[in-house]
């Protein structure tokens, strides 16, 4: 039987198909990329979350100890001596922070920490300024968080 001729081109040809290929993967790069910051972003707010429940929790301490406010003064890094209330709160929530919130920087890590300032405004009540840092992955410098109130 001779060999016959098709009258038209039917079907795909293979570089019709690699082409389809191609794009098909750059589109599904571009979604896992996509997705992947989008979990990053999510991380992130999710921290931020954390930091303002505990800027929150310092806060409502604070408020039910008002009489002893001034005492919960305490910088980055340092911690309160005695057996006082107003110690044991921010020993407490120090603690909370270096354990719920992740380590900043990436060769030598820091753990997260926070940093009070109580000032007695002229009315007798007390601004309190609160600031909270942690790590975030990948990066040398720590996030922070701030908030101030009256108490």
């Amino acid at each position: 039987m001779p060999y016959m001729a098709r009258s038209g081109a039917r079907g795909f040809t293979l570089v019709e198909v690699l082409v389809t290929v191609v794009v098909i993967s750059v589109g599904l790069l571009g979604i896992a990329a996509l997705q992947t910051t989008s979990l990053r972003s999510n991380h992130e707010s999710y921290l931020r979350t954390q930091a303002t429940a505990f800027a929150d929790d310092i806060i409502d301490r604070i408020r039910s100890n008002r009489d002893d406010a001034a005492s919960y003064a305490v910088a980055l890094g340092a911690s309160l001596g005695g057996g006082t209330q107003a110690a044991n709160d921010v020993t407490d929530w120090k603690n909370e922070l270096k354990t719920l919130l992740p380590k900043s920087g990436t060769t030598t890590p820091i753990d997260a920490d926070g940093s009070i300032t109580v000032t007695t405004l002229a009315t007798g009540r007390y601004q309190v300024r609160v600031e909270i840092r942690w790590g975030e992955r990948g990066t040398t410098n720590p996030m922070a968080f701030v908030t101030t109130t009256e108490v």
